[in-house]
């Protein structure tokens, strides 16, 4: 596994940094092509990597993230003052497998053998009690970062050969932040579906330009970013078996949806007819609702093309 390491520091040369990542299937694209993306897809990573769609822009999640990570090293120096940490500044990347990761840092820990390769989240303290706690209504139940994490995280400490990784969480509430660690030992048989994955899908799909098969709940904005237009062109998929049965379920949700939303006006127009021109109502169990008057301002939207889909009957 030949590995070769590029000083490079994302937080002041992000060019070349997104640039050294557009070559490769990287660590964060991993969970995705695995089927366990939290924030992406196997058809978003392929577009990405073919150019079909740009790089993902800076959302606030993101910044959050990038603002964080520096937080989250001064938390270690806090909380265990003992460890010799540095932060990484260095892309990794297998040069035949075209596989990438960039550690957010490394350790030596006391008592430890060897380096930890450190991966650092920003969590906020909802998102951490239902998805890291094994019950999220028990502030004492065991905690195991998601398996997203887990493929990314285990994909760097591979490509730094490092003895093992530590997931540091830093999970913001309100008016407290705590600081949560996770130990990731090396998993030989992991890595190795980790590289399987990996160069299959670059065969697969990469190589031969082929798009990977939609993931009906992850990939409805990266299909808006590839097909924003129809050609105008009609395509016979009489031989879908698995149609019909997605465009029942698309008519009886907007059936279902319209019922809903019926049943909202009618309550909404019930209620106002009771409460008048009062702003607040109290009710016998204790509830509130409020009525109040709200202001908006004048704005200008601009021209713009979307796609509409619709059910048409019998043949044309």
């Amino acid at each position: 596994m030949p590995i070769e390491r590029i000083a490079v520091d994302p937080s002041k040369d992000r060019a070349t940094w997104l640039a050294l990542r557009q070559q490769d299937i990287t660590a964060s694209d991993v969970p995705a092509i695995c089927g366990e993306g939290m924030f992406g897809s196997a058809t978003k990573v392929w577009a990405e990597k073919l150019g079909k769609v740009g790089p993902q822009e800076m959302t606030e999640a993101m910044k959050r993230g990038l603002w964080g990570e520096a937080a989250v090293f001064e938390a270690i120096g806090w909380e265990y003052p003992d460890w010799e940490i540095r932060r990484a500044k260095i892309y990794l990347r297998d040069t035949e497998l075209r596989l990438g990761a960039t550690p957010d840092g490394a350790a030596i820990i006391p008592g430890l053998d060897g380096v930890t390769v450190i991966q650092t989240k920003v969590i906020a303290r909802p998102v951490f009690d239902n998805y890291w706690r094994a019950d999220p209504d028990d502030e004492y139940s065991p905690i195991v970062a998601p398996l997203a994490y887990q493929l990314q995280t285990l994909t760097e400490t591979m490509l730094a050969d490092a003895a093992r990784a530590m997931i540091v969480a830093l999970v913001v509430d309100t008016f407290k932040w705590s600081l949560f660690t996770v130990s990731l030992e090396r998993n030989a048989p992991a890595e190795a579906v980790i590289r399987d994955r990996v160069a299959s899908f670059r065969k697969n799909y990469l190589e031969t330009g082929i798009q990977p098969p939609v993931d009906p709940e992850r990939d409805e904005q990266v299909l808006k970013l590839l097909f924003p237009q129809d050609n105008g062109i009609e395509i016979d998929l009489s031989h879908d078996n698995e149609l019909p049965g997605l465009v029942d379920s698309l008519v009886n949700a907007r059936t279902e949806k319209k019922m809903c939303e019926d049943d909202e006006k009618t309550a909404k127009t019930a209620i106002a007819g009771k409460m008048g021109e009062a702003a607040i109502a109290r009710m016998a169990d204790g509830r509130r609702i409020s009525f109040k008057t709200q202001h908006r301002g004048s704005y200008t939207v601009g021209e713009t093309d979307f796609r509409v889909l619709r059910i048409l009957k019998g043949k044309g």
